[in-house]
């Protein structure tokens, strides 16, 4: 979606006409994907079929976050992925703006991380939907955590309506030393087909490189341990482990992204941590040890 114009669409943007959108100079679309009961927004399905049915398949979801607990997270993060993968998203942005998850202060760092261990474990990309007003005080003590991950930023430099074809605000209006590869730069957009006001958006840059791996994603190519796994276990087991951390987004390269060539059938300090950080995300006891239990919770994510 390099340099390209946008909208994002929830229950509330009733379409009438979906070619009109198209031939209005929409070239993408983002869905809310689910509610806060986490069942799909009551128009998620007739927007995903009305954009494929005009040729704008749409790849990217959000969810507007109100979990904040690890418990809400995980079923949340589960249930975009149920409703979103089968449709063909690939990508799940964290709307962060509620109040719900406001002054949670580094625990929504917790919050962030089980999102994006189901995303990866889906294989799904990850980022972060936000503004100035939840940033500063809730996203900005913890900035250096999250500077890998992709913002998504909300910010209305102009109150009037605009129409897509409209320049796009500039660039002034963003704030600096964040990784924004998208702007929400009106909630006033008037889109021909779209009743009401629809909010606008600029893509600058494609989110994530397309890396392909040689790492099976789908199922974990090496052989489930009998036994438990720990520090020092090398070999297959080690690399069975490895590759649910993979899944994870624990295994990454330096610019923060899922890297398979990482899986080295080495259980050393790192993989420990590791195991232990996707353990205490997920409610088990974070000793480490890679047992029956640990193994089957896995086994049921990916």
């Amino acid at each position: 979606m390099k340099n390209k114009k946008g909208i994002d669409i929830a229950k509330w943007n009733k379409i009438t006409d979906y070619k009109a959108v198209r031939d209005a100079g929409v070239q993408f679309a983002i869905v809310k994907v689910i509610n806060s009961q986490n069942k799909p927004d009551s128009r998620f399905h007739e927007h995903i079929n009305g954009m494929y049915s005009v040729g704008l398949p749409i790849t990217d979801g959000y969810t507007y976050v109100y979990a904040n607990t690890k418990d809400k997270s995980k079923k949340s993060a589960n249930a975009f992925v149920e409703t979103a993968k089968p449709k063909g998203i690939n990508t799940m942005w964290m709307d962060l703006e509620d109040n719900a998850v406001k002054g949670l202060g580094s625990k929504i760092i917790d919050i962030i991380e089980i999102y994006k261990m189901f995303a990866d474990s889906a294989n799904m990309k990850f980022g972060i939907y936000t503004g100035a007003q939840y940033y500063n005080p809730y996203l900005k003590p913890y900035a250096h955590e999250i500077v890998d991950i992709p913002i998504w930023w909300a910010r209305y430099p102009y109150t009037k309506e605009r129409t897509i074809m409209a320049d796009v605000p500039d660039s002034k209006y963003l704030p600096a030393g964040i990784g924004i590869v998208g702007w929400q730069y009106s909630s006033k957009g008037v889109i021909p087909g779209i009743q009401g006001y629809t909010d606008l958006n600029v893509w600058y840059k494609e989110t994530f490189e397309n890396i392909q791996q040689e790492i099976p994603v789908e199922y974990n190519p090496f052989t489930e341990p009998t036994f438990s796994v720990a520090i020092g276990k090398t070999g297959n087991d080690a690399s069975w482990v490895q590759w649910y951390l993979w899944r994870f987004g624990k295994l990454t390269n330096s610019t923060g992204q899922a890297d398979a060539s990482k899986i080295n059938g080495i259980f050393d300090t790192e993989t420990k941590r590791q195991v232990m950080a996707v353990q205490a995300l997920l409610g088990l006891n974070a000793d480490g040890i890679v047992g029956k239990i640990t193994r089957t919770v896995w086994k049921k994510i990916c």
